[in-house]
């Protein structure tokens, strides 16, 4: 990790716009798995419960916890589309090339269709760990569209793609007859776990709102701290133990905990708070009780912002742990590497994106004009005017030059080679599991490596080619914003996306210019 955190800097440093941060941490992570090969006596294995249990969780919860809730409602409908149907389709052509370009390419080891399925639903999971390094690194943030929408699909596709490989192993055994009554079963249980994770997180979202609403005003800062880091894993651990998905239900609560805990600070708010300047002390003053479902949140504003401080360390020194310890057994022996079968893998995993960006982008464009031309047609018939330059979510339109964008933000990572290690391995006296597991693997390395180091590498260029790439400095200012109060003023950021002190500061603006309206420095302002 110490290791990691110093390539990142170099890497930002001498700006190494070809190498991704990512990249440079799965790089650190092999040369270390080399040289502890070479050790005596050493043996290690890659834990899929330490990565699933340990290490998924706090990222998964700060993405949700801190993407811009208005700018995703905006996108709702291309992030749904892409993450939901998308999924599934990407799943689908990509067993369907692997399947047959095995078939048809001799001296090659042919991939069974439940395997290729299986693979295709574990290289379909858009990894949000590995997008969000490159993005964040190029200077983007939740205002930008193409950001949210790529962010916002790869948090929630991740959560279909693990449904449905868990329920894909159910058919790796050689006793289970195929037939409609399984197909109906299987398409059954994938409903379960997915509405299921959804109404675990839903349900440990509204306790936890009811928990600091009855105690507002009585915990202390500290204690707010560590009781909204606990209810926060606490649906991830509980869809573990059931085999459900612990990643839809944090994403649900981590939804649910920003817009009604931490939730917007009113104008009226802040001499409330000026006093609550240390952990430990005391919240006996608090004595305005908003109601449960207001949004105005239940936390002191010491507690929002080392909330905001603790989660955004947690994750980053996941994120960084878990790119180095991928590295780590990225190129393992055991591992059956030939020629055909990672080239046709990498093939097929980029053709699928490529399909399914194009397809459901056109339909996505054609929901949000059909969206729009009805809500015109209702607000004529209401007598409203709708000529407001705020209703940008009428009309969310992906065009080309978007699409090739999240074409080559579709990175592969961690999540993808957790879910292969998943995979049981075949046992003679069940007749369950996969007897091409060695192969899967191999696959799923080589199309991480292709996803994070070529196209990874290439987001930058391309975004600067297609006159999409934000200002220079801007993912340095980002991440000061983002970690420190500036002159002990809070830094949180309400459900518009916009912080207290930028709207002070506008406010302040505005006032000046009022007073110097024939001056030049209008027109600068």
């Amino acid at each position: 990790i110490a290791l990691c955190g110093m390539i990142k800097s170099l890497i930002r440093h001498f700006k190494i716009r070809w190498l991704p941060e990512a990249g440079g941490c799965i790089l650190v992570g092999v040369v270390g798995g080399l040289f502890m090969r070479i050790l005596p006596n050493i043996d290690f294995a890659f834990s899929h419960d330490m990565f699933l249990r340990v290490m998924v969780p706090p990222i998964v919860f700060e993405a949700a916890l801190n993407i811009n809730k208005r700018s995703f409602r905006e996108m709702i409908v291309p992030i749904l589309i892409l993450a939901l149907f998308g999924t599934i389709l990407s799943t689908l052509l990509t067993a369907a090339i692997v399947y047959y370009g095995t078939a048809f390419i001799t001296h090659c080891t042919r991939i069974p269709f439940i395997e290729s399925l299986t693979f295709g639903a574990l290289i379909s999971s858009i990894d949000p760990i590995a997008v969000l390094s490159v993005l964040n690194n190029m200077g983007m943030s939740d205002k930008d569209q193409i950001y949210v929408i790529i962010f916002g699909e790869s948090l929630l596709n991740d959560g279909v793609a693990i449904v449905l490989f868990q329920t894909l192993l159910n058919f790796m055994d050689e006793n289970l007859v195929i037939d409609g009554e399984a197909v109906y079963l299987a398409t059954l249980q994938f409903l379960v776990i997915a509405f299921g994770s959804l109404f675990v997180g839903l349900a440990s979202g509204l306790s936890a709102t009811l928990y600091f609403w009855l105690m507002q005003g009585i915990q202390t800062p500290l204690v707010e701290v560590i009781m909204f880091s606990c209810w926060a894993f606490i649906p991830y651990y509980v869809c573990d133990g059931i085999e459900w998905s612990g990643i839809v239900a944090i994403v649900a609560i981590g939804f649910v905990m920003d817009i009604y805990i931490i939730g917007h600070k009113s104008d009226g708010d802040s001499s409330e708070h000026d006093s609550d300047r240390s952990l430990g002390s005391s919240n006996k003053k608090r004595t305005v009780r908003h109601g449960m479902f207001s949004q105005e949140g239940f936390l002191s504003a010491t507690a929002k912002s080392h909330i905001r401080f603790v989660t955004e360390i947690n994750s980053t020194l996941m994120e960084t742990a878990i790119f180095s310890y991928l590295g780590l057994f990225l190129f393992n022996k055991r591992y059956h590497w030939s020629f055909w079968i990672p080239i046709l893998a990498i093939f097929a995993c980029v053709t699928s994106r490529a399909i399914t960006v194009w397809f459901f982008s056109f339909w996505s464009n054609v929901v949000s004009h059909v969206g729009s031309f009805g809500a015109n047609k209702i607000n004529k018939a209401c007598g409203k005017n709708n000529n407001n330059n705020n209703s940008r979510e009428k009309n969310v339109v992906i065009d080309s030059r978007m699409q090739i964008v999240l074409i080559f933000a579709g990175l592969r990572g961690a999540m993808s080679f957790a879910l292969v290690e998943t995979i049981p391995m075949f046992d003679e006296s069940t007749k369950q599991g996969s007897r091409f597991k060695p192969e899967l693997k191999a696959m799923t390395s080589a199309c991480i490596v292709f996803t994070v180091f070529v196209m990874g590498g290439y987001t930058d260029y391309l975004l600067e080619r297609v006159g999409m790439k934000p200002k220079a400095n801007r993912s340095y200012d980002l991440e000061m914003v983002s970690l420190i109060n500036d002159g002990g003023e809070d830094m949180e950021t309400d459900v518009s996306g916009t912080t207290r002190s930028e709207s002070n500061d506008l406010k302040q603006r505005s006032t000046a210019s009022r007073t110097i309206a024939n001056d030049d420095s209008v027109k600068m302002w």
